[in-house]
This record gives structure tokens, sequence and C-alpha cells, in this order.
């Protein structure tokens, strides 16, 4: 019996075999000439795809080490900063600088939403001395995306702190101006939107964020900035690197670069549009709405009487397709699939489809068995994804 997987879940994403070849391939020197050409490369194809005129740094780490190196180096023991938390991941960023000795106001945002300007200009006007602002680009335990560039424009009003945010799940899905929108920090993975294994986190620093690290007293040995400048700098690794899954990042950001980013936004924004309007045609409650909705997934309420968590089940069991359960307290009440990375429009027509046969054989009676998909096939053909 053939057993194969879809993998709709929020990260780590499916991998495209151009990637999965390239990391079957001998292992190289990761001090070698052949790895420092390719380090460089994938170097600048961030900072194109970032538009970063500043520094972008390589980390082995998961996305959660990179968020601890920015609370590391771009802010000191006893600073006053303010977190966004609109989800689980912006209440780590809040707990991370709680640990590391940073003085955390958290601007609690109800799930489902993005921040507004008007809320972080309040707290920013009260808190003139606050250090750095925390933010997630998009938020994926909430399936919402903040408006960076709209939040960025509003804090540069009001205040001179940094702004840092986590694009683990938003780079490779949707636009990053760092240059234009003024943000100093982006902090950021592998697993997702780069359609690549977990493993390396990504860091890039604007000039006056690194101005910042370079003369500050170091916190941290293996997340100390000024290492991996120092190395960066000469294109190669402070530590010993996760060399094939590099070279699966590299293959992927090149095919990011082929496809090109406009097309790669559209593209997602599409698959969003087409999940969200068939899963109306099924009358299920969504958890963001139309307006902050996340192009990376898609968060559903379980229909009344029905625990989602049995529904991801049963997904998993009868059809081979992997969802994801939610986070904190929805947990049980929701259920998200994920439509970023290396995802086809097919992909998710067998997801729909096999969504509306479970939960007919669960017992959800407001549902007519096809007419999800219908919809879904009707809106492909003007996407044309």
């Amino acid at each position: 019996m053939i057993e194969k997987e879809l993998l709709m879940i929020p990260g780590p994403t499916p991998l495209p075999p151009r990637v999965v070849e390239v990391m079957t391939r001998p292992i190289i020197n990761h001090r070698g000439p052949r790895f420092k050409e390719i380090f460089k490369k994938a170097i600048e194809d961030l900072k194109e795809l970032l538009n970063c005129s500043g520094d972008v740094f390589l980390i082995p780490s998961s996305g959660t080490g990179a968020m601890e190196l920015a609370v590391d180096n771009f802010t000191s023991k006893g600073d006053k900063v303010i977190v966004v938390a609109n989800g689980i991941f912006g209440e780590r960023f809040h707990q991370m600088n709680m640990a590391r000795g940073r003085n955390s106001l958290s601007l609690n945002v109800p799930w489902g939403r993005a921040a507004k300007a008007e809320e972080i200009e309040k707290v920013l006007l009260a808190n003139p001395d606050a250090k750095a602002i925390f933010i997630i680009h998009n938020e994926t335990s909430a399936t919402t995306i903040n408006n960076i560039k709209e939040l960025s424009s509003k804090i540069k009003e009001v205040s001179n702190c940094l702004i840092i945010v986590d694009a683990v799940s938003s780079i490779g899905v949707t636009e990053i101006d760092m240059d234009n929108w003024g943000i100093d920090v982006v902090v950021a993975a592998s697993q997702k939107g780069l359609m690549s294994p977990p493993g390396i986190g990504i860091v890039a620093a604007s000039q006056r964020a690194m101005e910042y690290a370079l003369q500050k007293k170091s916190e941290t040995y293996y997340f100390d900035v000024k290492g991996w400048k120092k190395n960066v700098d000469l294109d190669q690794t402070l530590t010993t690197f996760p060399v094939s899954i590099f070279l699966g990042l590299s293959e992927a950001l090149k095919m990011i670069r082929e496809e090109g980013y406009k097309n790669v936004y559209e593209r997602h924004i599409a698959y969003r549009s087409l999940v969200r309007n068939s899963l109306k045609e099924l009358n299920l409650k969504l958890l963001a709405n139309d307006q902050d909705a996340s192009p990376s997934l898609t968060g559903i309420y379980a229909p009344e009487g029905i625990n989602a968590d049995d529904i991801i089940n049963a997904m998993r069991q009868r059809y081979r397709v992997e969802i994801a359960s939610a986070q904190g307290n929805l947990k049980g009440k929701v259920f998200r699939i994920s439509h970023m990375g290396y995802i086809t429009s097919n992909d998710l027509l067998v997801t729909i489809s096999a969504l509306e046969c479970v939960l007919k054989d669960l017992g959800y009676n407001e549902i007519e068995l096809g007419r999800g998909t219908k919809k879904f096939l009707e809106l492909r053909r003007k996407f044309e994804v």
C-alpha cells in the first residue's frame, strides 16, 4: 500500500523536489570556497527579498533562536520595551524579554484581528522611554496579519524606538520592505514560506540597529551578533553550519526569485481567497476577519458539537491530509489549514473536498457535499492558479 501524506500545516511546510534533491548531494566543506560562494549569494537573495541594505545573518537555530538573538542584541537589560501580542508568538516575545531582564509591556490585542495604529500610538505616547517595539507580522496562532507598513509609519511619528518584526511565517509569502518601511530588525526562519527544512534562523538588521548592537555589552556568545558579523563579512559562519539544510534554503530562494516576488505574493493572496470563500460556502465560522486574514493560513471554528481535534484526526486517518490544531485556549475549538510555500491549488482542492466528507461523517448536517468544492473551482478559474 502506498501511503502519501498531504502536509497542510503552518510549518514545516512541504519541500519542493528541487530542494530535496540539492540536500541529498554530498556534503561540502562549510569553510571552503564553494560554500562561501553559495553563502554570499543566499545573503544577497535575502537582502533583495527583504529590501534590506543592512546586514543579514543566518543562524543554526529555530525561529525562536532568531527571536532571542534580536532580544539579546538590540535591547539591553532594564530597557523598557513594548510587545504587540495578538497571539501565541507575541506572547512568546513578551516572555522572552522578561526572561532576559527587560521591562516588557504587553499590548494585548484580541485574537482574530490585527493591531491598530491608534492602539500602538497610545501605548507609545504613554511610554516615551520605550527603547524597542516588537511586532509579529503574521501570527499563525490567530491566523491574522498585521499591517507592518502602516504600523511602522505610525510608530515613527511618535517614537524613536527600534522596530523589531517577527516575519517567521510571512517571509516568502507577503511583501516585507525593511528600508522603505523603516523596520530595524526582521527575524525569520527557513521552514515556512521559504520552503526549506527547519534549522536556520534569519536575522536582518538596519544600520541603526547594528550601530546599537556593536557598541553594547554582549550578553551571550552563540547569539552575539558581533561574532556573526565578523564572519559574515568574510562570507562564512561563526560555527559549524547545517550545510545540507542551507543548500536547500539557497535553492528555495532561487525558486522564489524565478517565480517573481510579486507573483509569489499574489499567489498566496489567491489561495487565501479560495480557501476562505470555499469554507464560507460550508457555513463555517472563520477565526480571522476578512480584512486581517493571513495569506499564510486560515483558522476555522469547528461546528458546534464537534471537537476540532476529531476533525484533524479524521482528516489524517481517512484521507492522509495533515492539518493543524489550534494553540492556547482555542485548542479543540479551532483547526487550521496552511496555504503557504510549496502548495498548489490542487493540494487545497483535495483538502477542501476531504474536509467536506469528514464534516459530513462527523454529523455536521449544515453541509451539501460538493458545495465548497464547487465554489473553489469557480474561483480558481478567476484567479488562474
